[in-house]
């Protein structure tokens, strides 16, 4: 294999067949230690979508399966922009499928964002092939496997940069300013798994942002204090509060950043996120008719209503540049930049006790330069 670049790259890995039985999800005691995390729990389709044919998908045996009636694809819950993804898959004889990335929610994945085909195709070398940039970029090699037999790809994305490597060799390297059909691709969006009436299956897929951070290390409370006292604990890796206490603050205090988090609540929960220390700067999280997402202190409300019913999980992502704050919810941006005056430059996040039982998971932060 060639060397990986230190700069901005796509990295795509197919390591060949695996030997002997393997469970369906594996995260390594290293991969764990370098951040990654699952996307796949090995029971349900939690964390994904289904766009087209829903009954076309499902999970047997602790596989993601598509049966291949209808069409569609697989989409996660989560945008991501830079990051390495490693999976698995098995195609049937003379199938046909792919792995998305960076693709938008509405069109067709693969023009609104890029695919990396997976087809029944061992040894053929093709625009349209294995381990290509789908009717894009050419791989120089295809050494998939044949039907039946399991193939990892690993993806890297950062910038525009976009590398794939095929069972150990590199057969693309490209970057999109250099082709025209990806000139103007998006540097952010979904990852998808294609249905193209084939059936496949998909195993170990997990992630790693580049240039997040976790700040909930999803055993205990390291790295976090609680306000006076307050009843927060960690169960099943996640941050449980019972309802009763007071606050729970990081030790860190923050500039600039993106703060990503999922939570849920109980029917008529209420709490919320403050940012650099200030209760007023809190992004609101409640059942109520406005929705979650509300700059509470500063009136500023969500231009939509994202909320999930309680008890499911809602995906935040905050962005805090200077004194603008930018809220991403479930899939939709709801707050924009909006200039929150005398915010303070600098402080803690906090989790709010506001007398509900609230439940936080996967809390990560990207620290930006400051302007």
């Amino acid at each position: 294999m060639r060397g990986v670049k230190p700069w901005g790259m796509c990295i795509i890995l197919l390591t060949g067949v695996l030997v002997g039985p393997i469970s369906a999800q594996v995260l390594s005691p290293a991969e764990q230690a370098e951040g990654f995390v699952s996307l796949f729990n090995g029971q349900d389709l939690s964390g994904w979508n289904i766009e087209g044919t829903k009954e076309a998908w499902s999970v047997q045996n602790g596989l993601i399966t598509c049966d291949g009636r209808g069409s569609g694809w697989l989409r996660s819950d989560w945008e991501y922009e830079d990051f390495i993804l490693r999976l698995e898959w098995r195609i049937s004889p003379g199938g046909n499928s792919g792995v998305f990335f960076r693709c938008a929610r509405g069109g067709a994945p693969w023009t609104t964002g890029h695919e990396v085909q997976i087809l029944d195709d061992a040894g053929k070398v093709d625009l349209h092939g294995s381990g290509s940039l789908y009717g894009n970029v050419k791989p120089s090699a295809n050494p998939t496997k044949g039907a039946g037999e399991w193939n990892a790809y690993e993806i890297r994305c950062q910038g525009k940069h976009i590398t794939v490597i095929v069972n150990g060799t590199l057969v693309v390297e490209v970057n999109q300013e250099e082709v025209p059909a990806l000139k103007e691709k998006p540097l952010r969006g979904y990852i998808g798994l294609q249905n193209h009436g084939s059936k496949v299956e998909f195993r170990n897929l997990r992630i790693k942002e580049i240039g997040y951070r976790p700040l909930f290390n999803g055993r205990d409370l390291t790295g976090w204090k609680v306000e006076g006292a307050g009843e927060w604990s960690v169960e099943d890796g996640m941050i449980f509060f019972s309802g009763r206490g007071r606050n729970l603050w990081t030790t860190e205090e923050f500039t600039d950043f993106v703060l990503r988090v999922e939570w849920k609540i109980k029917p008529g929960g209420d709490s919320g996120i403050y940012l650099r220390g200030s209760s007023k700067s809190q992004v609101n999280i409640w059942e109520n008719p406005v929705g979650s997402g509300e700059i509470h202190g500063y009136r500023v409300n969500p231009t939509k209503r994202m909320d999930r019913p309680p008890g499911e999980w809602n995906l935040f992502e905050i962005t805090v540049r200077g004194n603008k704050v930018s809220v991403w919810f479930n899939g939709e941006v709801v707050i924009k930049e909006a200039e929150l005056v005398g915010m303070p430059p600098k402080g803690p996040l906090a989790l709010q006790s506001h007398g509900h039982p609230i439940w936080f998971r996967n809390i990560r932060i990207k620290v930006l330069k400051s302007q």
